[in-house]
């Protein structure tokens, strides 16, 4: 028989958290192996589908090989990570959202960051609420909005060097050739600025969120029950 407190944050989902996990998974699970199959909008984009089946293997990997007994992420955070896969390899690559859709380098620009932050509040705020940090709410909001734009910008330089040096090899075939900085309306420089804002914008958004969820947690006079799902979660390894 398991352990009850390593399954303790399980059997307070709710059902409907509990059926939007499960529909999020069997739909990335299945649109994976047809991308990977048959391609994307274009039939080239198979490597989005290994990309996809190998981010739900990630998140559930420790789920999978304790049978259940460890959840790989806690859930507010698996469905943030779903989302994540869902918007940029399903959405905005293998159907090409960032081509068809005006703005939606933009809103991916937005929603990444935001929900970044959002993670990266949940995490320092475990480490907060269990003393291994010592720091005021606001102060681990700042820390983590610097940290979500130093990784947008670590991107940007992802995105030069791939158009700069990879996009006429064997990788840039494999990924269609396509380039990563401009588009028809911006050149690169504009596209890379405007990214890094949008970036910035996002992470404020989600760093708020945190902040918002911490308070309102506290007002209740409890405190934000991920922390116990992050804290268990370590030390189930």
């Amino acid at each position: 028989m398991g352990d009850p407190k390593s399954n303790a944050h399980k059997s307070n989902m709710s059902s409907w958290e509990k059926n939007l996990l499960r529909g999020m998974r069997a739909f990335l699970l299945i649109a994976g192996i047809y991308i990977l199959i048959f391609g994307g909008v274009n039939g080239s984009e198979r490597i989005f589908g290994l990309l996809i089946l190998v981010a739900l293997f990630i998140i559930h990997t420790p789920s999978l090989f304790t049978n259940g007994r460890i959840r790989a992420v806690p859930v507010e955070i698996e469905l943030l990570l779903l989302l994540m896969v869902l918007f940029e390899l399903v959405g905005g690559d293998a159907l090409g959202l960032y081509v068809s859709i005006p703005h939606y380098d933009n809103f991916m620009h937005f929603m990444l960051p935001l929900y970044i932050a959002l993670i990266g509040m949940m995490i320092i705020y475990t480490m907060y609420f269990y003393g291994r940090l010592k720091a005021t709410i606001p102060a681990m909001a700042v820390l983590i909005v610097l940290v979500t734009i130093g990784l947008g910008g670590v991107l940007e330089m992802g995105e030069y060097t791939y158009d700069k040096y990879l996009s006429q090899t064997v990788i840039g075939e494999i990924t269609g050739n396509t380039q990563m900085q401009g588009s028809p309306t911006q050149d690169p420089l504009d596209d890379t600025m405007n990214d890094l804002f949008t970036d910035t914008a996002g992470a404020i958004v989600g760093a708020f969120i945190g902040v918002w969820l911490i308070r309102r947690a506290e007002k209740r006079g409890s405190h934000w029950e991920v922390a116990d799902e992050i804290e268990e979660l370590i030390e189930e390894q």
